[in-house]
């Protein structure tokens, strides 16, 4: 009897899932629009589009540096999400964000109208400071213009 008590105890505790650090989901999900931004242990960013967002999938996938990081924290704390969770906006008109946080103390979900300026600060630093990057290793890979040629264009442009 004491070992099926043991092996039921280990089962139990080997079954529930284990905090791995902070995670933050923010979807924006508006008319012919839909984004996932995903940002786990305050320092991986993922990023899914359009059909993807909405089956909460992601496309991109990378690393905050260490100044995104702490601008990251900075925006976070000033939602104040971590200390006064907002109650669901139920006025939300035809867009909104969906938000999940988790941290080693709070499980939360919560929607938030597009015009929501701490939901809009967080979303638009993620999306365009840090998820940008998914974009710049193909603008690096682009062919760069020789002098000649843009010599060649300032002539043509006289």
């Amino acid at each position: 009897m004491k070992w099926l008590c043991l092996l039921c105890f280990v089962l139990q505790l080997g079954c529930q899932q284990s905090y791995q650090g902070d995670f933050l989901q923010i979807k924006m999900i508006a008319p012919q629009q839909a984004v996932l931004l995903i940002v786990q242990k305050g320092k991986t960013v993922s990023y899914g589009g359009g059909l993807d967002a909405v089956g909460e999938k992601t496309s991109w996938q990378g690393e905050m540096d260490a100044e995104q990081q702490e601008k990251y924290q900075t925006l976070l704390h000033d939602t104040r999400w971590q200390t006064v969770v907002p109650a669901s906006d139920n006025n939300r008109g035809t867009g909104y964000y969906d938000v999940e946080l988790l941290t080693s103390t709070l499980d939360t979900k919560f929607k938030l109208a597009l015009d929501n300026k701490s939901a809009t600060s967080l979303y638009h630093f993620l999306l365009q400071d840090v998820s940008q990057e998914r974009l710049e290793k193909h603008l690096r890979s682009l062919p760069r213009p020789d002098i000649d040629v843009i010599i060649d264009r300032k002539l043509k442009n006289k």
